[in-house]
């Protein structure tokens, strides 16, 4: 597997990232045991780079893993606001993975110059515990090509964490080539770019190969998050990161698999889930959660905020 610079942030990481947020309680639910499993599989496969978040409650199988995949870079985020909530924040981070230093430490679903300068505090937090060795890299994560595009005014920002794929699903105010014109505009400054959602939250599954494979061969991507949750899929996704003969094949039973949104029928229309929705791809109908699947990115993030525990990615 193919290491390389994430921009000038220092950090050296695999061009293949290991998304955890697949085997969270939001989506499979994996035991930590089989999540850390994964996770060291994927270590043997000469992957090195893994992206977790506060909110995704995988702390836990990062930490098991780290015991014999020590080298992993270790990226996580979270909804920090001011100097109390990052440093709780990244207290739970250190806590949570079994360590006193974190790779790569973002703002969580950033969304434009208001909400950085908003949240400035934190970044500036952040950037201390970076100079003071405790913090490898501060960066952001957005869905939004405003947000990408304001990162240059605040210098403390080393590493960029874009939505992006072939299709452009899942991107807010804009097209792919807005955001692909984002991505340059700050990538010739020296920022490190990791994209997520290559597949478009699942719904370019039927056509993983080209799907992934404008990712890997985009310019302006150091690296890719992709979550896997299972040995074929990391298999499949290694065999073609790193251009193994036979890759197509890996890739070929991957294509089957649909996801979906599930809502119990226990559901009260609170109509949490549809405030917490970034995508506006929920509505309350007649008492109860209806989805768009169509504008779904199926980040299962809703589940979080649901009191009944009645709406689930699967």
């Amino acid at each position: 597997m193919q290491t390389v610079s994430l921009g000038s942030s220092g950090l050296k990481v695999s061009r293949l990232c290991f998304g955890t947020l697949t085997m969270s309680p939001l989506q499979t639910d994996l035991s930590p045991e089989v999540g850390a499993k994964l996770l060291i599989h994927a270590y043997e496969r000469g992957v090195r780079f893994l992206d977790t978040a506060d909110l995704y409650g995988t702390y836990p199988h990062i930490r098991l893993a780290l015991k014999e995949a020590p080298d992993y870079v270790v990226s996580t985020k979270a909804y920090c606001y001011d100097r109390k909530t990052a440093q709780e924040a990244l207290e739970r981070a250190y806590r949570g993975i079994g360590r006193d230093y974190i790779d790569l430490f973002m703002l969580h679903e950033q969304e434009s110059l208001y909400t950085l300068r908003g949240h400035e505090e934190a970044l500036v937090f952040l950037a201390e515990q970076r100079d003071r060795g405790h913090i490898g890299a501060v960066g952001v994560s957005t869905h939004f090509v405003a947000c990408v595009r304001a990162t240059a005014r605040f210098p403390m920002v080393q590493v960029v964490h874009p939505l992006i794929n072939r299709a452009g699903i899942g991107i807010q105010d804009g097209t792919r080539e807005d955001m692909e014109d984002a991505i340059a505009g700050i990538r010739a400054r020296g920022t490190g770019i990791f994209a997520m959602k290559p597949l478009g939250g699942g719904h370019l599954i039927g056509d993983n190969r080209a799907a992934l494979e404008y990712a890997i061969r985009s310019p302006l991507l150091d690296s890719v998050a992709v979550g896997m949750q299972s040995i074929e899929e990391i298999d499949a996704n290694v065999a073609l990161f790193d251009a193994e003969p036979g890759a197509d094949a890996r890739l070929a039973p991957l294509r089957a698999r649909k996801r979906r949104m599930m809502v119990h029928d226990w559901c009260e229309g609170c109509g949490r889930c549809a405030e917490r929705c970034r995508q506006q791809a929920i509505s309350i109908q007649n008492g109860r959660a209806q989805i768009d699947e169509s504008r779904c990115v199926f980040c299962g993030y809703c589940a979080r905020v649901c009191p009944q525990f009645c709406i689930k990615v699967v």
